[in-house]
């Protein structure tokens, strides 16, 4: 119903009642006998001041993990607010994914339930008068491009959000998705400045990597990730970027883990089988020659 929220007891997946009161989204669920844990996970770019109703429990980076063997619970109940990112990210998720427009109204529906204002009625009105086919024709992709342009981005509502995001937000944005097909267009300074706003927040080199892989093959240049990931001297997150990365630069990151200097770390980077897998023998040759 509400984008951005996830709900899993034993890993599955929960459906949820829910109430709004005061612009304040209350979700609340039943926990049957037995169950062994509970994972709540809300986007914390898009909700605000999430709150438990039933209890003691607190959240941490938009997640709550509670252990029901050693707490009694029947029944669950927590709330939260939207701020104004909900619409962003909502379009976002629109222009990547395609959703039919009875979906997209849904979507559009629980936000103006939630947020009551009427930019969002409006969108919702113009949808509805819409053939029924009109978002659907997966052939039909340049005309549903302008729709979703007309309906939902090219307005005064979309552009006075926008002006109120900064990098880190629109960095949040394009994480929420491992990858997208239409990520935000935007020139090499812009991307630049999404690198430093990941790098001065938690989470850096997941960011990191996750803004690598939505913009991987369109031309951007990601040596400022790749010196990053190799000044942090984390093996793991360097063999993930290496192994699923198309355009990353095996001989400039090679260049960077030998200024490093650093013999236990080379040795790592040549011990790690997926790294080893991209590595040619010239550039194993040239690790292995500073090891001491």
């Amino acid at each position: 119903m509400f984008i951005g929220i996830n709900i899993y007891i034993d890993s599955r997946k929960v459906d949820y009642d829910y109430m709004i009161s005061n612009s304040r989204l209350y979700i609340s669920f039943k926990i049957n006998h037995n169950k062994k844990r509970l994972n709540i996970h809300y986007d914390d770019n898009i909700y605000d001041n999430f709150k438990v109703e039933t209890g003691e429990y607190k959240d941490k980076d938009g997640y709550l993990e509670i252990d029901l063997a050693k707490n009694n619970l029947n029944f669950f109940e927590f709330s939260l607010k939207a701020n104004f990112k909900y619409y962003v990210k909502l379009v976002y998720d629109q222009v990547n994914h395609n959703y039919s427009k009875e979906e997209l109204i849904k979507r559009l529906q629980s936000l103006y339930d939630l947020n009551k204002e009427d930019e969002v009625l409006d969108r919702i009105k113009v949808l509805k008068e819409l053939k029924d086919n009109s978002l659907d024709d997966k052939f039909l992709y340049y005309e549903i491009d302008k729709l979703i342009n007309d309906i939902l981005i090219n307005n005064p509502y979309y552009e006075r959000l926008m002006s109120k995001m900064d990098d880190y937000d629109v960095l949040n944005i394009i994480t929420s998705n491992l990858s997208s097909n239409k990520p935000y267009s935007i020139t090499q300074e812009e991307f630049d400045k999404l690198v430093v706003a990941a790098k001065t927040h938690n989470y850096a080199l997941e960011n990191l990597w996750r803004l690598a892989m939505n913009y991987d093959g369109l031309g951007y240049d990601f040596s400022k990730i790749e010196e990053y990931i190799v000044e942090t001297k984390d093996v793991y997150y360097l063999q993930e970027y290496i192994s699923a990365i198309y355009q990353k630069n095996m001989d400039y990151l090679v260049d960077l883990i030998i200024k490093t200097q650093d013999n236990e770390y080379v040795k790592k980077v040549l011990d790690n089988e997926f790294i080893d897998r991209d590595l040619s023998s010239e550039q194993k040759d040239k690790l292995k020659s500073i090891i001491k």
